[in-house]
């Protein structure tokens, strides 16, 4: 939540050069920007080579809109928007998928998962009204909302998870019957706020396609192999003997007990379960970032983690969710490396004066006081060899300014080619 009237809202930022600042490229009136993403234009979609569109959602003059622009364009305009129903639907992610052209994002209910077509003609996104798929009304049993957090493009399909449940987009001409969206795995219902399947991205592994996601709360990393080809059957409509089974997660990641060692090499301890435990976890909000580092391909994501019943009196702590858990201050994140049958993970935290929490978190909290989670990571631009990290959550509490952007070099995050 934020305080009304007193630091700016969502802005879009633009930094041109590794040297350069951060400028504001776009004031908007929303909380915060979301699903920011760039996607390359095929040459055969009348632009020619080398040519990318930028898309993101937010309050614009009163209006909840998703907004895209060209490489070059120095300004959102109105030519270039889709407006949504009202300002509180609003975009969690995008996807570029093929044919070439195709985009997808959603917002959040009662509509789903909308189709935009890149038009050739027109150089610009045409959006159809109908939702593709439509997830459950709100205050169905064990949800309050329905938040479409992932989509993933592996394998050659698309695949987007919607709080608990995981589908898979049939393409082409469908038979009549047939559904566009396939569910494929599904998770028990969690708590009013809990969003579910997080972070889900294609990855490598043995050789083949594989998808990776994160389950809020306990914030454990699974992958799933073996991914089904060619279109699926509905499991409500299949009959006997051909409805799917489903995917298989197999657990690569349990964070808790990792945090907790981390701490302990810090002079922390932290109870296993109890008072001052860790009670709940996020990881990879929205994706796994793929970087080459020290000449290995790797994932990086990020991490925030709240204690039960309080902070530990040795750690900064930042915002507490309904007086029941208290969140780390520290900007924390994770390294995958998969060397082979056995992926391993690293924990790191960026540390240094300008990642030390400059006073107690207050009421509201307020710039440096707390950096609580790593939200995205991207490799720079530039080609100077440096990550750029962005974050906070402010996890219901209020917060003012509290947003950040910081980097380091790949080098500081002490990772070699040995490093597994």
């Amino acid at each position: 939540m934020g305080v009304p009237g007193s630091s700016a809202y969502g802005q879009v930022l633009v930094k041109n050069s590794g040297g350069g600042p951060w400028t504001v490229f776009e004031q908007t009136q929303s909380l915060r920007v979301q699903a920011l993403d760039s996607f390359p234009i095929p040459k055969d979609q009348g632009l020619g080579p080398g040519h990318s569109l930028l898309i993101i959602q937010a309050i614009v003059n009163g209006r909840s809109e998703i907004q895209w622009l060209l490489d070059g364009a120095t300004s959102f305009t109105p030519g270039d928007s889709y407006a949504l129903a009202s300002t509180s639907a609003d975009v969690g992610r995008s996807a570029r998928t093929s044919p070439p052209g195709c985009g997808r994002v959603r917002r959040r209910q009662p509509d789903g998962i909308l189709r935009g077509t890149w038009s050739p003609a027109m150089h610009t996104l045409v959006f159809s009204p109908v939702p593709e798929l439509t997830a459950e009304p709100p205050g169905s049993p064990g949800l309050k909302t329905q938040k479409v957090t992932a989509f993933a493009d592996c394998g050659g399909a698309l695949y987007v998870s919607i709080n608990t449940k995981l589908y898979r987009r049939n393409d082409g001409t469908l038979p009549p019957g047939a559904a566009r969206w396939v569910l494929v795995y599904q998770e028990p219902p969690v708590g009013a706020f809990n969003s579910g399947l997080r972070g889900m991205s294609c990855v490598t592994h043995d050789g083949s396609p594989s998808l990776l996601l994160s389950t809020e709360g306990g914030g454990e990393v699974y992958r799933f192999d073996h991914l089904p080809r060619g279109q699926l059957d509905d499991p409500a409509t299949a009959s006997p003997g051909h409805g799917l089974t489903g995917l298989v997660p197999i657990l690569e990641f349990a964070p808790i007990p990792a945090i907790r060692q981390m701490l302990a090499t810090q002079g922390t301890t932290v109870p296993a379960a109890g008072q001052r435990s860790i009670r709940y976890v996020i990881a990879a909000y929205n994706n796994f970032e793929t970087v080459k580092a020290a000449g290995v391909t790797r994932q990086f994501f990020g991490i925030e983690w709240g204690y039960q019943g309080g902070c530990p009196t040795t750690r900064m702590c930042g915002p507490t969710a309904f007086g029941t858990v208290t969140y780390d201050a520290a900007a924390c994140f994770a390294v995958r490396t998969d060397p082979g049958p056995s992926p391993s993970y690293v924990l790191r935290c960026l540390n240094g004066p300008d990642f030390t929490p400059s006073a107690k978190a207050g009421n509201p909290i307020r710039s440096g006081q707390a950096f609580v989670s790593i939200r995205t990571i991207k490799p720079s631009p530039f080609g100077d060899g440096r990550l750029y990290y962005g974050g906070y959550d402010c996890n219901f509490y209020p917060a003012d300014g509290t947003a950040w952007v910081g980097s380091s070099t790949l080098r500081a995050v002490h990772l070699d080619a040995n490093s597994h």
